[in-house]
């Protein structure tokens, strides 16, 4: 069977090409002309079945080109860490309208399998898991445009046979979300949770993920239907934090609960890192709105009543590929020798930048006062810039728990000084830190997250020689 992959070079859509090339199956994988294909590379090969087009959804015109004869499209492509709008309608909507008009020029009787999301649907109302009759309830506006795709494609009607499928959250190997956050903070002795409250969350491992989706384009009885993918358990975020833990090995560590005020600000920095190393953000503020949402869970029955498809693998199972992998590419990047001089000057510019963001954002949301205020020069500088810095240079080589409690000695250091002084060079408002009267608490509310400062500072300046290096 001859197969067309967009998304070619992504998480799911590589692991898509490695299942569909095992079955014997020929791919055409679409990748846009700046694409990393480091992921699709091991694929390619004198007698593989696998070539690559280069293309982009934006541009209808490069979509023809390796259509011709296919028999399945499945379409991954998509922008899930955007920062506008319009950026997620442009790919994720008017790209599957120009996918669709490119098939039915090209290969008109090919059959659809499209790739939407749980975001689609929005957030469950509660832990008790929606199906695909619930109604639309997106969140993002990555959920949003999934929805205008979805509407798109149902409204063809038999024009052409599709199949909607909206895997949940995913796991696996080379997955970046997961495991670029929540696997270095329990690296590093944490245990990172989002907000006070248990999440429920449904998830689904890379592979049978993808199973799912080769089971869905091949039933006939999926045509013109929309299918949950994910786990028949739901898990709460204990659950996955405990099973990552399992995976590391026991040790002791500290829990640390992230307000949920906080990932706005984390994903408004994560965007500004993206204009620097122009890589995919850890976070961004749309993102943040889902990350939010205390239950996304959905039921994959209607999978396996139309086509007989159950995620087998447990998160226990699925964790210890996941962390093996993880700790595969963290070993390449820290091999990385960037040049010391090239280092320093990088690491004190973005620190210099990160700490304009962190205070423009919290002047904005009128976290804190300074006094005089134009004491915030000389805070961005010496403290953000020069201290934090200098934590972030002499640390770069040493493991990830020393890099955060260097940071977060610092961060500790600045708050407690402050409160010592007597003179309190800024004040706290109620929101969200002016509550908290005690200033040892206080200290380490505000000073224990800047522990994740040095980590950041050096992943931003390997990626960014890493980059240089890939396309150089």
């Amino acid at each position: 069977m001859k197969t067309y992959v967009t998304g070619a070079n992504g998480f799911i859509g590589s692991h898509l090409i490695a299942l569909l090339l095992e079955r014997g199956h020929s791919v055409v994988g679409l990748v846009r002309p700046t694409s990393d294909t480091r992921s699709v590379q091991p694929l390619q090969g004198h007698a593989s079945g696998l070539r690559l087009v280069v293309g982009d959804l934006t541009v209808p015109a490069t979509l023809g080109p390796g259509l011709e004869g296919v028999e399945v499209v499945f379409h991954l492509g998509a922008l899930l860490m955007g920062t506008s709008e319009a950026d997620f309608q442009a790919v994720n909507h008017h790209g599957t309208r120009n996918l669709v008009a490119a098939v039915r020029a090209t290969s008109p009787n090919a059959r659809l399998l499209y790739a939407s999301s749980l975001a689609a649907a929005g957030p469950s109302p509660s832990a008790e898991p929606i199906d695909e009759q619930a109604p639309y309830r997106p969140v993002s506006w990555y959920g949003q445009s999934k929805v205008d795709a979805e509407r798109y494609l149902i409204g063809l009607g038999d024009a052409i046979p599709w199949t909607i499928v909206r895997p949940s959250a995913v796991y696996g190997e080379r997955e970046r979300d997961l495991s670029g956050s929540t696997f270095p903070a329990i690296q590093m002795g944490l245990r990172p949770r989002i907000g006070v409250k248990e999440k429920i969350v449904s998830f689904v491992y890379v592979r049978d993920l993808v199973e799912g989706m080769l089971a869905a384009a091949n039933s006939a009885a999926a045509v013109g239907k929309v299918f949950f993918l994910s786990n028949p358990q739901v898990y709460t975020s204990t659950q996955i934090t405990s099973a990552i833990e399992s995976a590391m090995g026991p040790r002791f560590r500290l829990p640390m609960v992230t307000p949920q005020a906080l990932l706005s600000v984390v994903g408004t920095l994560a965007e500004w890192a993206h204009f620097f190393t122009r890589d995919r953000p850890m976070l961004t503020r749309d993102k943040a709105r889902e990350v939010k949402q205390r239950f996304w869970a959905c039921s994959a029955a209607s999978a396996k009543a139309v086509f007989n498809w159950t995620a087998a693998t447990t998160i226990e199972q699925g964790m210890v590929h996941a962390v093996s992998d993880w700790r595969q590419r963290s070993a390449a990047m820290a091999a990385l020798d960037v040049p010391a001089r090239e280092r320093a000057v990088q690491t004190y510019v973005l620190a210099v930048a990160f700490g304009f963001v962190l205070e423009s954002v919290a002047s904005l949301g009128n976290w804190y006062a300074f006094t005089p205020h134009w004491l915030v020069f000389p805070v961005i500088v010496l403290i953000f810039g020069l201290v934090m810095g200098t934590a972030s240079f002499l640390t770069a080589k040493r493991s990830l728990a020393l890099q955060f409690a260097l940071g977060a000695l610092v961060g500790l250091s600045a708050e407690l000084a402050n409160a010592a002084s007597g003179m309190s060079f800024w004040h706290f408002s109620p929101f969200p830190f002016g509550w908290i009267h005690n200033d040892w608490i206080r200290a380490v509310a505000v000073g224990l997250p800047a522990g994740a400062m040095p980590p950041i500072m050096t992943a931003l300046v390997r990626s960014l020689y890493a980059k240089r290096r890939r396309l150089g």
